[in-house]
């Protein structure tokens, strides 16, 4: 169940990095519906229902959590655009911000997502647990170093443009040093999906997970698991910290710039 929780996630986290907003947002109802039929093997009845409710529920995220998020780019934007140098505890404090905006927004999810688990039936929990199972030994391969550096690398050139030889090394250092986590993220899928296929069998406890899930994330996940993720969370707001001090002028400007323009269109979204 985690995985469809993330995708709720990922709509927020995602048009805040993608260049053009409106086209994520336009698409992300299909998008999860998809990802969705993936794991469930929906019906026709049923991918129907859930894109319905997706657009209005997007459409809610729009209103009240675009525009928050666009004033927290656009708070980031004019620290940058002083060129002093960058805080940490600012780093960290900003990333706490967007972390509940996203949180804001997936509670908004939470009714509609607790409805469609209701649809569900027996048979499409069994190609739940299948395509998990799947999906755990594609990320215990795709979870490496490599993976992981390229991931970060297109991360950072998405907002600053290319890299430095030396920001590549940096990044790469960084990554070879600070574990992913790999087996304690795999153990907190793997017990999420149980602790939801244990809920399945009475509706009003599978709804009711589901809902819990969606409004306090945070406590369903295995504790150490959690307590190693928020580790994991610092270490990277100080590598950041100083990667952001050693910008050249020019990917500073474009940060600065496409902070900016995310964060506008964010706001102009919120309004249509």
């Amino acid at each position: 169940m985690k995985k469809i929780i993330v995708l709720f996630f990922s709509l927020l986290l995602f048009t805040s990095s993608c260049s053009r907003i409106d086209l994520a947002v336009y698409f992300a109802d299909t998008y999860v519906v998809n990802k969705a039929d993936d794991y469930f093997d929906l019906a026709g009845d049923q991918k129907k229902w859930l894109k319905s409710a997706l657009k209005a529920d997007i459409n809610k995220v729009k209103r009240i959590i675009f525009p928050q998020l666009g004033h927290e780019l656009l708070r980031v934007a004019d620290i940058l655009n002083t060129n002093r140098m960058v805080d940490q505890e600012a780093v960290y404090v900003s990333y706490q911000r967007v972390k509940k905006l996203v949180y804001e927004g997936a509670r908004i999810f939470a009714p509609n997502a607790a409805l469609f688990s209701e649809k569900l039936s027996s048979r499409q929990i069994v190609v739940f647990q299948k395509e998990m199972d799947e999906k755990l030994i594609d990320l215990r391969k795709d979870d490496t170093e490599k993976n992981n550096y390229k991931k970060m690398k297109k991360n950072f050139e998405t907002w600053i443009g290319h890299l430095t030889s030396e920001q590549k090394k940096s990044l790469e250092n960084f990554v070879r040093e600070t574990p992913s986590m790999t087996r304690e993220k795999i153990f907190n899928r793997q017990t999420m999906s149980h602790d939801f296929v244990k809920a399945f069998p009475n509706k009003i406890s599978r709804a009711q997970y589901v809902r819990n899930v969606f409004t306090q994330y945070e406590k369903m996940r295995n504790p150490d698991y959690s307590i190693l993720t928020e580790a994991y969370n610092k270490r990277v707001a100080e590598f950041v910290t100083v990667f952001l001090n050693e910008l050249r002028a020019g990917q500073r400007e474009n940060l600065v710039s496409n902070l900016r323009d995310r964060a506008n269109q964010l706001i102009k979204l919120s309004k249509e």
